[in-house]
């Protein structure tokens, strides 16, 4: 077992609780304390830990990103900015990043930001542009649940958001700027002048080019909601795929060449898998489970190259210590514990599979997956999806072996000089196939058993699937099925009767409150939802109800029609079931509702509810 490289994760770990970077002077302290020890009396356990939390603190002391002062952010100034990202067009604003450079003041650094600009000219990667600019600190929604977006672009090295007021274009593209994101443009051009716009094309340019900007806000709710988000990101899975495609390919024809008998097939195969992946990885923006699905090919190819044996846990220690060195803010991304708590899951599961039927394998193996996944999607408040098991066990194989090679081979196709975009459209028509199947499986409706969270109990769900995974037998299954049970157990004491909870969501400019009673919830308002997609009820309310534990309302109150106070209604009715719905004014909030009944009343646990009358007006019991 890779214990030196998980001592290692759980020092790297416990750095991503500290409310502040620790000074320079202490992480190089203790790396240094760590070292002597280690030349004195040998790397022990013990000492893996402390050094995690030194090089986790050193990395993000070296990788952080510049401040700006105080006195530019909100104000409009001069900026000369360089195109740097795929730019994202949606609803006549196109959003983009960008460096961000300032001619006229030099003492103001050098940034990346984050930027969106309305009715821009056709931006190109790579562009300079003069422009006017306002910038400010990127933000989260401060709710529990709620995603943390600037810490995300924070990760990326992006520290500031803000929009473009103007610009004249000074650079039609240097040369040597942004090559492989200029490719990727280039690649993205070609697929999008083969397929309108539609699901299928969206899906399409997620599984070849990892972007996902056509991705709409409704369709990343199916996603969820039928447990498949995986299968758009460019992770082991993909990787693997266009591994092993290559690699099978190239090993056919190097079998029939005379060179064959000095160099194994298999191992030109290899090497030929692992460059066609490299490829396929730089092509789909080189994200952080890309690098991860290399780095274990890498170790792999290395492995057979030099005629080693294959010990998998090794293999998967060596995996995880060179990420962690690499990039210890990883363990931030629920695709680094997914990508690896799955990988963890196989290995484990593997030993009891032996002189098994093919199809009995598949299903453990997934299940096995599922139960290992699902103490992550708690920890980062991913929806967990009801029938995810059954989706996957049909769209896995479907995507794996069919779906995503097709994919590829279409796009090189297109790519070649005289290539046909037909086998392009072919694939994406399938894929909005396979659309309309997840849309209808999505509106299935079950049960969320999501428990409240707590760190508690997500340590106690980890180490109950880790139990039923172990290889220690019957006994460790059982103490593993009590804790999955016991984390289940609710650890926040129920509301008592004739009070009452009030939680005052953060929903930016609108309203958002929950009133809680011992056996009832009410929603009033529930913020904005704007012409881009992005919503108040998809980013704010639906995950702090995941977070508490909370499947459905029993009332929703709309105080009026404006915007930042009803404009997620709709969006939230679709996720999140609700009894009554009540609103001030019925004809401007575009969901079915009841208009507030003057003088109604009505009792919950003990607590008097009631829609305030005129002055006059006599209250009427119910």
């Amino acid at each position: 077992m890779p214990w030196t490289a998980f001592h290692l994760l759980a020092g790297v770990s416990l750095f991503q609780f500290s409310s502040r970077l620790a000074p320079a002077a202490v992480a190089a302290g203790v790396v240094l304390t760590v070292l002597f020890l280690g030349l004195r009396r040998g790397m022990r356990w013990w000492l893996w830990a402390p050094l995690g939390w030194a090089w986790a603190a050193g990395h993000a002391l070296l990788h952080e990103p510049p401040l700006l002062p105080e006195a530019v952010l909100g104000k409009t100034v001069e900026a000369r900015l360089t195109v740097s990202g795929l730019p994202a067009r949606r609803e006549g604003i196109t959003r983009f990043i960008a460096g961000v450079e300032f001619p006229g003041a030099s003492s103001l650094p050098s940034i990346r930001a984050r930027l969106s600009w309305r009715g821009p000219p056709g931006l190109r990667v790579g562009q300079v542009y003069t422009v006017t600019l306002r910038l400010k600190p990127a933000h989260s929604y401060r709710n529990p649940g709620s995603w943390d977006y600037a810490g995300w672009l924070y990760r990326q090295g992006i520290r500031y958001t803000g929009y473009v007021i103007e610009g004249r274009l000074l650079d039609g593209g240097r040369p040597s700027c942004c090559l492989l994101e200029r490719l990727r443009e280039h690649i993205r051009d070609r697929l999008q002048a083969r397929k309108p716009p539609s699901a299928g094309r969206a899906l399409l340019q997620a599984i070849v080019l990892g972007d996902r900007s056509a991705i709409t806000h409704e369709m990343r709710a199916v996603l969820g909601d039928t447990g498949v988000s995986h299968l758009l990101a460019i992770s082991g899975l993909h990787i693997s795929l266009a591994a092993g495609l290559a690699g099978w390919l190239f090993s056919s024809v190097w079998r029939g060449l005379p060179v064959c008998q000095r160099i194994p097939a298999m191992l030109a195969g290899a090497f030929a898998g692992l460059a066609a992946a490299t490829v396929y990885a730089l092509l789909s923006g080189m994200g952080l489970p890309a690098r991860r699905a290399l780095l274990m090919l890498c170790a792999a190819v290395a492995l057979l190259w030099q005629r080693r044996e294959w010990h998998s846990w090794r293999v998967f220690g060596q995996v995880l210590l060179i990420v962690l060195v690499f990039d210890p803010q990883a363990v931030l991304d629920a695709g680094f514990w997914l990508s690896f708590g799955a990988v963890a899951a196989i290995l484990a599961a593997l030993p009891h599979l032996r002189d098994r039927p093919w199809w009995w394998k598949g299903v453990a193996l997934q299940l096995a997956v599922t139960a290992a996944l699902y103490p992550v999607l708690i920890a980062f408040e991913m929806p967990v999806a009801p029938f995810g098991f059954l989706v996957n066990l049909i769209m896995v194989p479907l995507f794996s072996l069919f779906l995503i090679p097709a994919a590829m081979l279409a796009t090189l196709w297109l790519l070649l000089p005289g290539g046909s975009g037909l086998p392009v459209e072919a694939v994406a028509g399938l894929l909005e196939l396979v659309w309309r199947g997840l849309e209808g499986v999505s509106h299935w409706q079950a049960p969320d058993f999501r428990p409240p969270w707590s760190l508690p109990m997500i340590m106690a769900l980890a180490a109950g699937v880790g139990l039923l995974l172990a290889p220690a037998g019957l006994p460790a299954r059982r103490a593993g099925a009590l804790l999955i049970l016991a984390s289940h157990l609710p650890v926040e004491p129920p509301v008592p009767q004739g009070g009452y909870r009030l939680h005052v969501l953060d929903v930016g400019q609108g309203l958002a409150a929950v009133i809680r009673t011992r056996h009832h919830v009410l929603l009033y308002d529930t913020g904005a939802a704007y012409p881009g997609g992005f919503n108040l009820a998809d980013a704010v309310i639906v995950p702090w109800l995941r977070h508490t534990g909370l499947g459905r309302l029993d009332v929703l109150v709309l105080s009026h029609g404006d915007n930042d106070h009803a404009g997620a209604a709709g969006q939230l009715l679709r996720r999140i079931r609700s009894g009554q719905v009540f609103a001030g004014e019925p004809e401007r909030v575009r969901v079915p509702s009841t208009a507030c009944p003057s003088g109604y009343f009505w009792r919950w646990d003990g607590v008097l509810f009631g829609f305030i009358q005129p002055p006059g007006a006599k209250p009427r019991q119910g």
